[in-house]
């Protein structure tokens, strides 16, 4: 018996010392960096050595561990390259929970593939891809690539945690340049000066960071860069092909764009004569600038098109002339030159697009931009023109460029500029609905709803994106009603500064209340329910970040059948929070419900300990939203 212990003891021991002996088991793992956690970086290890303003090189050795189907989401490699970088080399392996490699990678079994542009684009942008797909929790992925890239105009920065769920037991990032060779930093989360060392032919710097917990995912938490370590990096000096720039500040960064705009504004003769034509017919600068502007619209659709430098280099106003297309530079560009040649001024605008992005940090002058749209200064206002779309209102910026920073590129450079803002005094929804519900409970409904500015963004694009068959499908299926036809719609929307949609409905919607017996029960509010329902916490962590400011207002008067009387009224529903107010009230009167709701909704940033107030909130409203009124059959 004791010599059998023996040997067994034996065997635990040398299977531990080879468990022990691989490089990545997952049992190691600090038991602190668990909690929230889904996957974590073992090791990751980014060394950026800037040869000089025409030549970069990354590597890159990168090991996660997926504890479960969560993490997958961040297994694998990939890397984009042009005709301005390369991919020079890629390896990876995959480990089991004990650390020992199942496999390595095959060249073979690299994806490469243009990069697939939204809508209609021409790139020459290719992407490199490659997952092991394997799904026996946990295990582990490693990948080591080096990417050589031909410009400094963009530098990739640092990000040990990539996204939610994800922990860090080792992160480090090098940058190793020329002692003259200067660049600019900024972080957030981790000191601002890495580890300087310098050999008199080679300066490095070095932050490091080490057992990094995972950030949970919170309902409206900071976004991950203001939570988690993260450094951006700029150059001061930069190439980008053939053009030499400067980013030290923003009004240098605007000197440089400049030169890639420089004699690009000519327009045809006989496009010079058309434009003339159509500002002649116009009274103010105003009306010039929203004719041509539609003008412009008619006459061009947009293309994509990122080739190399021309990324950055927008076509000429002839060839958008001729052609009738072009990408966002083109067509900002070419809506510059149309009012040159009417003798109105007007910028060429650098701008972070997109749907709740991320301002721009202002004191960190860098290539943050994605899109170029055009401004006009018109005395005391200015006139803002998305030149992409041919449907959005002249004047009119939206969800998509509205309420950041903007880089407008004047003769002397660049100047940061803000777009207009979109508050609850613009945002509004007003609903307007007459209703009869007949003896067995169908509800025939004509609803008359007004959309402006942000809250018709959505609408905009289904008014404009959809035919009327595709129409009819969506709102079959879109309304928050138990059985219902969509009889008749009808779309007619306003153009201005502050646009707004006026949308008709026509509903049939069966078994909408319920008879039981002599009694009656019906919601009143027909068609605006509120939706978010949050998860109680008592552990939270980060601020609450409410981004949407907006007013609804609805008023829905429904006819009942004759002979009925109030039984049960809605409660009273009047709250006041710094989230926002909510507000309903009801009058019965000779077989008629009249139902007033108001929702008012506040952007701000709130403390964490305010989370549950604002699930009270939520919570109070979605009751109410779905309150029912009780009436009665009155006696013969």
């Amino acid at each position: 018996m004791k010599n059998r212990l023996t040997l067994l003891l034996l065997v635990q021991l040398v299977l531990a010392g080879t468990a022990w002996a691989d490089e990545y088991p997952s049992f190691t793992i600090p038991k602190g960096l668990l909690k929230y956690a889904n996957s974590v970086i073992r090791k990751q290890e980014t060394i950026l050595e800037i040869h000089s303003e025409k030549k970069v090189t990354i590597r890159e050795h990168f090991v996660l561990t997926v504890l479960n189907e969560a993490g997958s989401r961040y297994a694998y490699w990939s890397d984009t390259y042009d005709k301005m970088s390369s991919i020079d080399k890629i390896e990876g392996n995959l480990y089991n929970a004990m650390g020992q490699k199942i496999r390595s990678l095959k060249k073979s079994e690299i994806t490469d593939l243009p990069v697939q542009g939204a809508g209609q684009m021409i790139v020459d942008d290719r992407v490199k891809y490659h997952s092991f797909e394997h799904r026996e929790y946990p295990y582990t992925i490693e990948y080591i690539s080096e990417t050589t890239n031909n410009q400094t105009m963009f530098l990739p920065g640092w990000s040990p945690i990539r996204g939610r769920g994800m922990a860090v037991e080792n992160s480090s990032f090098v940058i190793i340049s020329d002692p003259v060779y200067t660049y600019r930093t900024k972080t957030w989360n981790i000191s601002g000066k890495g580890i300087s060392t310098s050999n008199g032919k080679k300066k490095t710097e070095k932050w490091e960071v080490t057992q990094l917990s995972a950030v949970p995912s919170e309902y409206g938490a900071p976004p991950i860069h203001e939570v988690a370590p993260y450094i951006a990096l700029g150059a001061s000096t930069f190439k980008l092909g053939n053009f030499k720039g400067d980013m030290s500040t923003w009004e240098d960064f605007g000197k440089f764009v400049k030169t890639l705009i420089d004699g690009q504004d000519e327009l045809p003769e006989e496009e010079k004569q058309k434009v003339k034509a159509i500002a002649a017919a116009c009274k103010t600068d105003r009306e010039k600038v929203d004719k041509l502007y539609r003008y412009m619209q008619s006459k061009t659709h947009y293309v994509g098109i990122q080739l190399g430098v021309g990324g950055w280099v927008p076509f000429p106003a002839k060839y958008v002339a001729s052609k009738g297309y072009g990408d966002c530079k083109a067509l900002s560009n070419y809506m510059v030159a149309i009012l040159k040649e009417v003798g109105i001024k007007s910028y060429y605008v650098l701008i972070r697009a997109g749907k709740d992005e991320r301002d721009i940090p202002l004191d960190f002058p860098s290539s943050q931009f994605n899109h170029a749209i055009c401004a006009v200064p018109l005395g005391k206002d200015t006139a803002w023109l998305e030149c992409t779309s041919q449907t959005t209102a002249p004047g009119y910026m939206g969800s998509f460029t509205g309420n950041r920073h903007a880089l407008l590129i004047t003769e002397n450079g660049g100047v940061l500029v803000k777009t207009p803002k979109y508050d609850k005094t613009a945002n509004q929804y007003h609903s307007s609905i007459e209703a009869t519900l007949n003896k067995e409970g169908q509800l025939s409904i004509t609803a008359n709803n007004r959309y402006k500015a942000m809250v018709g963004d959505d609408l905009h694009q289904f008014v404009h994106g959809y035919s009327n068959e595709e129409k009819q499908k969506v709102l079959q299926r879109a309304l928050d009603l138990p059985q219902y036809t969509i009889r008749a719609f009808d779309y007619k929307e306003t153009p201005g500064d502050i646009p707004f949609i006026d949308e008709q409905l026509s509903i049939t919607a069966d078994h909408y209340a319920q008879f039981t017996g002599k009694r009656l029960f019906i919601v009143p509010n027909v068609l605006n329910k509120w939706e978010h329902k949050l998860t109680a916490d008592t552990n939270r962590q980060f601020e609450i970040i409410l981004n949407e400011e907006k007013i609804e207002i609805d008023t829905v008067r429904i006819n009942l059948p004759e002979g009925y009387k109030i039984e049960r009224d809605l409660k009273v529903n009047q709250l006041n929070t710094p989230f926002g107010s909510y507000e309903v009230s009801t009058q019965i009167q000779n077989n008629t419900i009249l139902y007033i709701r108001r929702l008012e909704l506040s952007k701000g940033r709130f403390p964490a300990k305010m989370y549950n107030e604002l699930l009270l909130f939520y919570e109070k409203i979605y009751n109410a939203d779905r309150s029912k009124l009780v009436f009665v059959k009155e006696e013969a």
